[in-house]
């Protein structure tokens, strides 16, 4: 045998056995697993987590789950144990998750000691110094955190295990689980007195319904994800040059009468390329290049009149008193003095303040101009769309005989910044 097939022998040899070595582990693996009653799915659906909705569930608009362990804690307390990734249009994710079975659906409420995890929404609240603890209301984060409660945490901190905890409907959800079986049953053992002692009876005053498993998203619970809708491409006007095109990833929701829709538009054109080589001769080729465009809209219930701030195209540009404001926003409309009524001094103090991306109303739109598919950039702009409109004087709407819907209270705090 040739030096070459030798090597090549080798090397084969060295790959079979290394394929051999990751089988036996993963056979090991999987019978360590069910020598404990429990059951185990490689390829589990994403209908095994659609009754979660809290973070780091209910973010991102592609989403899966790996390698699914359910079963019993030896207390007693079913549990679900997976992998779960979400990216695309939200923060992401890539964790070990377990998930055990409360005795009582009840509100989101975090509890940590490291970084706060991210996506939620709601504030710290006190309960423990030891503790972050993240939920709407204070009452209820303490009516949970009992002392019983903070006595199964502390001791499930000090067996080493991550703190990073949370209340999601029926389930208490801890981030971090551990892949072996032996470390995750002491895991699971160290977590179940937490469900445990979480009581029915003193929280039934917060229980909630039961969550209906849904492709949901966090804190927007009329937003449902549509996937693909090319009327959206006629409809907000986006771009037809081209050919193939198809939209992605699309977004809608009610928003308090103020719809939202989100998506991307992609699409397809053709150029020619010209090359000559060493020896004179011409070749022509044909190029295929992609485009795309993304779509943050607000459907409105009424007519308004053209205004765009850094919008881009259409009326003039408005001046206003203002440096500081003209100096970091193009005002454009076809009634300066429409512009100077809507875009009075809080107004102009409110848009500083927040930095929205830009945007465009004209007839019963309001586009805005974002460069990327975000499920809280979007968010985001549904909430400015009722704080814009909630600003705008009565004077105005009676001009325009129009009769407003009821706007929701300001959701953009002054202070807040979109990123577009």
């Amino acid at each position: 045998m040739s030096r070459g097939g030798l090597i090549a022998l080798v090397v084969v040899l060295v790959v079979v056995a290394v394929l051999a070595l990751l089988i036996v582990r993963r056979q090991l693996y999987v019978r360590g697993l069910r020598s404990r009653g429990w059951r185990f799915v490689s390829s589990p659906v994403l209908e095994a987590v659609l009754d979660h909705r809290a973070p780091p569930f209910g973010l991102g608009f592609e989403r899966s789950v790996d390698e699914e362990v359910t079963g019993m804690t030896r207390s007693g307390v079913p549990f679900r144990v997976l992998e779960y990734t979400a990216k695309e249009g939200g923060p992401p994710f890539d964790e070990r998750i377990a998930s055990l079975t409360l005795r009582v659906p009840l509100p989101e409420l975090f509890v940590s000691t490291g970084a706060l995890r991210t996506g939620v929404r709601q504030p710290l609240v006190p309960v423990d110094p030891a503790l972050q603890v993240q939920a709407a209301d204070p009452g209820y984060a303490r009516g949970v955190l009992s002392a019983p409660v903070l006595a199964a945490v502390a001791a499930f901190g000090q067996a080493g295990h991550r703190l990073d905890l949370s209340v999601d409907g029926a389930h208490l959800v801890a981030v971090g689980a551990p892949k072996d079986p032996d470390e995750l049953e002491a895991y699971l053992d160290a977590l179940a007195p937490v469900a445990v002692a979480i009581d029915p009876a003193a929280l039934a005053g917060y229980a909630i319904a039961p969550t209906a498993p849904a492709f949901a998203f966090y804190g927007r619970p009329d937003w449902v994800l549509i996937g693909q809708d090319d009327t959206a491409i006629t409809r907000y006007d986006l771009t037809t040059t081209g050919f193939g095109h198809t939209t992605e990833k699309v977004v809608r929701g009610d928003n308090d009468g103020l719809r939202v829709e989100g998506l991307v538009h992609r699409w397809k054109t053709e150029h020619t390329e010209t090359s000559t080589d060493s020896e004179g001769r011409t070749q022509t080729r044909t190029v295929t290049d992609h485009h795309d465009e993304v779509l943050a809209a607000v459907t409105l219930p009424f007519e308004f009149p053209l205004l765009s701030v850094d919008g881009g195209r259409g009326g003039d540009r408005v001046q206003f008193e203002s440096e500081a404001f003209n100096d970091q926003f193009k005002v454009r409309s076809a009634d300066s003095r429409f512009a100077y009524d809507v875009v009075h001094p809080r107004t102009m103090e409110f848009l500083m303040a927040v930095r929205p991306p830009g945007f465009r109303i004209e007839g019963r739109v309001m586009r805005f101009l974002v460069s990327q598919h975000d499920s809280e950039l979007l968010g985001f702009c549904a909430d400015f769309a009722h704080d814009f409109f909630s600003r705008v004087p009565s004077f105005v709407w009676d001009n325009l005989r129009v009769t407003p819907p009821p706007f929701r209270a300001p959701a953009v705090g002054v202070g807040s910044r979109a990123t577009a």
